[in-house]
């Protein structure tokens, strides 16, 4: 979605500033071991609405960033690197099986029981105080793990949401907008947010009406989206 851009500098390791827990760092190592000279772990972002990182042991490529967290060498493909930013990587022993995740400030939250960015401030409009209030504010959690396919950052703190409109049948409205008229991913954006907001808002019908006044801008952000696009 054109108008949005993040920082233009080439990703460094200190930008990235990749963690490990201990238990991803044991599970991790021990996966390097015997491996030839040179290999590292892999982590990219498969991106789109709901991105997600991926990891596989690997050699480097010229696309690389390479990162070296405790030891540990990994290999951050560098169009992803600004989902990685300040990620943590976490072997979740609790989990069935066992595996990894990657959570962080730019990625959605992937389970309900692993810790999320701190909340950001919703803009005032977008925010309900009548009947429906709890149910809105279920929506807009749960859009938080929508994201615009081309920028690191989810539709809420873009300040993409405009208000809900409820009817007397329960329905609901969602009025948004997108960055840019041009957008090319609207139909499916439109199609992904309905979606998750009649499962967040337990309304019998979800309507998603694309609105264009007032024009969207970078102070329609949240505090955290324009600290990290540079606008704060």
């Amino acid at each position: 979605m054109p108008g949005v851009h993040g920082p233009q500098d080439a990703p460094t390791a200190e930008s990235i500033r990749l963690k490990l827990t201990p238990e991803a760092h044991t599970a991790l190592a021990a996966a390097l071991a015997g491996r030839p000279p040179g290999s590292g772990v892999r982590i990219w972002v498969e991106r789109g609405m709901r991105p997600h990182a991926q990891m596989m042991i690997d050699r480097p490529s010229a696309r690389d960033v390479p990162v070296t967290v405790d030891g540990v060498p990994m290999l951050v493909d560098e169009a992803s690197a600004a989902f990685l930013r300040d990620a943590e990587v976490r072997y979740r022993t609790d989990a069935s099986p066992p595996g990894f995740e990657v959570v962080g400030p730019f990625l959605p939250t992937r389970t309900t029981s692993a810790p999320s960015a701190a909340p950001s401030p919703t803009p005032a409009e977008a925010v309900g105080t009548g009947p429906h209030a709890e149910a809105e504010e279920r929506v807009r959690q749960a859009l938080k793990n929508v994201y615009d396919p081309e920028i690191p950052m989810n539709i809420v703190d873009l300040g993409l949401l405009y208000g809900f409109d409820w009817a007397a049948d329960g329905g609901l409205t969602i009025r948004m907008t997108m960055t840019s008229p041009g957008c090319p991913a609207v139909e499916e954006l439109v199609r992904e947010v309905e979606t998750t907001a009649k499962t967040a808002s337990g309304a019998n019908a979800v309507k998603v009406d694309v609105v264009w006044e007032p024009p969207w801008g970078p102070e329609r952000m949240t505090e955290f989206a324009r600290r990290q696009f540079g606008y704060a």
